[in-house]
C-alpha cells in the first residue's frame, strides 16, 4: 500500500480560511486507497508580528482544531534560537537588512519542519507533502506524482514560481530519498554558507540541500497564496520567471521543466 505522509509546519494564522482548500486541493487529491497519515509541529502563540509582512494581531485558538486528530507537537518558540546556534547564524550576516528580525522568523520556521520530519520518520512513507498552514491553495495537486513510488523516490517536486535564486520553499512533494534533505535542512546552513559564501538565504538553502542529496527536482503547477492574520491575502507572482537570478537558475529551470514534462509521460 501507497504510504503518504502529509507534513504541517509553522503558525496556522487563519485555518478558516486556509485549511478548506487544503482539505480539497491537497489532501482529497491524494490517491484512493493510500495509507495517509497526517503529522504537524506548530508554534503555540498568542499574538504574530512581523515587520517585513507588516502582520500584528491577535491568534485566536481556534486555529488550531484542524489539527486535533493529527500526530504532532504544539510547541513554544523558547530555546530555538539557541539549539541551531543563532548568533553563529548571524555572524553570516543580515540578509534582509531588517536587525535579523526575518533571519530569526527563517529559524524558527526551519526548526518546526525540522521537527515535523523526525515525527514522519518512523512512518517510512513513499512521500512527504509538505504544507504550510497559513497557505490558501488556488488549484490542485497533481495525482500522477503519486504514481510510480520507486521511480520517484529521488524527486522534489517544487512550485514553479517565486525561486528567487534558489528554489520555492511554501510547499513540496518529496519521494522517500529526499523527504528529509528537505524537512531537515536546517542541519545544513553552515554548509551552505562555506560552499556558497553567502548569507543565510532560505530559497538558496533549500536549492543546496536537495542538490547536495541528489535529488531530481521537478516542478508543480499548483498554486497557492499566503493569508495574513487579518485574513487579507499576500500579493503573489505565480509567473516562473520573476525573481528566477542567474543565468544559472534559468537553465536549471528549463531542464526542471523538461524533467516534468517527461515525468508526467510516464
Amino acid at each position: 500500500m501507497l504510504k503518504i505522509a502529509v507534513a504541517f509546519f509553522g503558525i496556522p494564522r487563519n485555518s478558516q480560511i486556509c485549511f478548506p482548500s487544503i482539505e480539497q486541493n491537497v489532501l482529497a487529491q491524494l490517491p484512493a486507497g493510500s495509507d495517509v497519515q497526517c503529522f504537524y509541529h506548530l508554534y503555540k502563540i498568542d499574538e504574530v508580528q512581523n515587520a517585513r509582512s507588516g502582520e500584528q494581531g491577535q491568534l485566536a485558538a481556534d486555529n488550531y482544531q484542524p489539527f486535533d486528530s493529527m500526530t504532532g507537537a504544539l510547541t513554544s518558540t523558547e530555546g530555538v534560537l539557541d539549539r541551531w546556534d543563532f548568533e553563529q547564524v548571524k555572524a553570516q550576516g543580515d540578509t534582509w537588512a531588517d536587525d535579523y528580525a526575518s533571519l530569526r522568523n527563517l529559524i524558527y520556521q526551519l526548526n518546526s519542519l525540522h521537527t515535523v520530519t523526525t515525527l514522519i520518520e518512523s512512518f517510512d512513507p513513499d512521500f512527504v507533502v509538505f504544507v504550510r498552514p497559513d497557505n490558501f491553495f488556488h488549484n490542485p495537486l497533481p495525482g500522477y506524482v503519486f504514481n510510480h513510488p520507486e521511480v520517484r523516490r529521488r524527486n522534489a517536486y517544487i512550485p514553479d514560481w517565486q525561486w528567487w535564486g534558489g528554489l520555492n520553499d511554501r510547499f513540496a512533494i518529496c519521494g522517500r530519498d529526499t523527504y528529509v534533505a528537505y524537512g531537515k535542512r536546517i542541519e545544513r546552513i553552515f554548509d551552505f554558507c562555506k560552499a556558497t559564501g553567502r548569507k543565510l538565504h532560505s530559497e538558496r538553502l533549500l536549492k543546496y540541500a536537495l542538490l547536495e542529496a541528489g535529488a531530481k527536482v521537478c516542478t508543480l503547477t499548483t498554486q497557492a497564496s499566503r493569508v495574513r492574520i487579518t485574513g487579507a491575502f499576500a500579493e503573489e507572482s505565480f509567473s516562473p520567471k520573476r525573481g528566477m537570478g542567474k543565468r544559472e537558475n534559468r537553465y536549471f529551470h528549463f531542464f526542471a521543466t523538461l524533467r516534468t514534462w517527461m515525468d508526467r509521460r510516464r
